[in-house]
């Protein structure tokens, strides 16, 4: 592979594409699958917003539900948003959760 071939390759693997799951009682949705940034991001983000007020799993889905391209659907920083992402069912979430967790090389129940 020459240099600039190999140089392409990596660069296009910097958009990783978002996986399609199914969510029980809403159909397919989009999880995104983050790169090193993203995940920077996002860390950062929630840590601004830290609040106690039982939407963590909300705010988490925000960060990671996106359209078929990857552009995330909800802003995390909007608290009814986030309060009604934490209404979802246990299942959807945690499919979700587990979606991104797969998908972002994580085991289930480890960091």
């Amino acid at each position: 592979m020459s240099r600039d071939a190999l140089i392409s390759a990596i660069l296009s693997a910097s958009s990783p594409k978002p996986v399609r799951i199914e969510a029980d009682g809403i159909g397919p949705v989009f999880v995104r699958v983050m790169t090193a940034y993203d995940a920077d991001f996002t860390r950062k983000q929630l840590a601004s917003v830290k609040a106690d007020d039982g939407c963590e799993t909300g705010r988490l889905l925000a960060c990671l539900l996106c359209d078929d391209v990857g552009t995330l659907l909800f802003d995390v920083m909007d608290q009814d948003v986030v309060t009604q992402l934490s209404k979802l069912p246990p299942a959807v979430s945690a499919k979700v959760l587990n979606a991104a967790n797969s998908a972002n090389g994580a085991e289930p129940g480890k960091p």
